[in-house]
């Protein structure tokens, strides 16, 4: 969603409308879940996506109408009838799109700007839409989780560990929550060909990335240019971030077996959520044993994904790129 507010806002700022598609709610088997969303410029075009086919084209004309016409709409898709079938539209569910028109004005930039400072600053918060009775959209704005609504719309809190789009109905309307959900981040520590593929591919996969390395040549801005972070730092050893959470990935690629062994150790004292190291099973198992002699427990071994990536018999660095990103999409849907 925030390739999305950065065109709302770009459009906003040219003193250009512009409508946001999102998905308020699916079921059955759809193209897209609720929350994705896609930004509609007047000619068509479009940034994001809520998930192709007939109902994102449909969805385009109605924002671009929407767009001459200056009024919000919802509209709703089935995609279980005779007609939704006789369309091509065979997936089985239903949608309910939300075609939110926003206009060049101070209100709407500034709470554009907002959004988009939360996604930069990491923080956690809910982009709310409100809408009446007659699903006419009658205030936005960012509250935190666990955040009251303001007095005066309804008494109703923000959940504390929301993390999917939900629909709440209020006393005289409808309140469609959006978490702002912070991206994982993926730290690559060595900066080499293999990473530098990969980091491509993942900051185009919806990560952000972070590179790390001991050699300046290697880790730059120039080598890495969609890094939110590139550190050079004087040794590999005490290399990573401190407070790795859950939602950070460590990707270990060294230039060579000691140094991923000791970046190994490394991470398997933090919190993060996915560990995962290059190399052959032969490398793995000395590595590994080289750990439990010195403490390290098979419970501690089991976090790791070496050899990392999916087995799809990938040999050069941009295809060795899509099988490492291909397990980390993997593990961060929980399949």
């Amino acid at each position: 969603m925030r390739d999305v507010f950065e065109a709302i806002l770009q459009s906003l700022e040219q003193d250009q409308a512009i409508v946001r598609a999102s998905v308020m709610k699916s079921s059955g088997s759809t193209p897209r879940a609720a929350g994705a969303s896609m930004a509609v410029f007047p000619d068509g075009a479009i940034i994001g996506t809520i998930g192709g086919g007939l109902v994102e084209n449909a969805s385009i004309h109605a924002a671009v109408r929407i767009l001459k016409d200056g009024a919000s709409e919802i509209r709703e898709f089935d995609l279980t009838g005779k007609d939704a079938a006789s369309q091509g539209m065979v997936c089985g569910g239903e949608m309910t799109i939300l075609l939110d028109l926003m206009t060049p004005c101070d209100e709407h930039i500034s709470l554009a700007k907002e959004t988009l400072k939360l996604y930069k600053a990491g923080k956690p918060g809910v982009f709310a839409t409100i809408l009446n009775t007659d699903k006419t959209v009658i205030r936005r704005g960012l509250w935190p989780l666990g955040g009251e609504l303001p007095t005066g719309v309804t008494e109703f809190t923000i959940p504390d560990q929301a993390r999917a789009p939900f629909v709440h109905p209020l006393e005289n309307g409808t309140l469609f929550a959006e978490p702002l959900i912070v991206d994982e981040t993926v730290h690559f520590i060595g900066a080499g060909h293999v990473a530098q593929a990969t980091a491509r591919l993942a900051a185009t996969t919806g990560f952000r990335v972070n590179v790390i390395d001991d050699r300046a040549e290697f880790s730059n801005a120039a080598r890495f240019p969609d890094a939110q972070n590139v550190r050079v730092v004087e040794s590999l050893d005490n290399c990573l971030p401190d407070s790795l959470t859950q939602d950070d990935y460590l990707v270990i690629m060294t230039r060579g077996h000691l140094h991923d062994r000791n970046v190994l150790a490394q991470a398997l004292k933090t919190k993060a959520g996915y560990v995962g190291m290059i190399g052959s099973k032969k490398k793995r198992t000395t590595v590994y044993q080289s750990l439990l002699d010195n403490g390290y427990t098979q419970d501690d071994l089991n976090r790791v994904h070496c050899p990392i990536g999916l087995p799809i018999g990938a040999e050069t660095p941009e295809q060795i790129a899509v099988s490492i990103m291909a397990e980390l999409i993997k593990f961060r849907a929980g399949i």
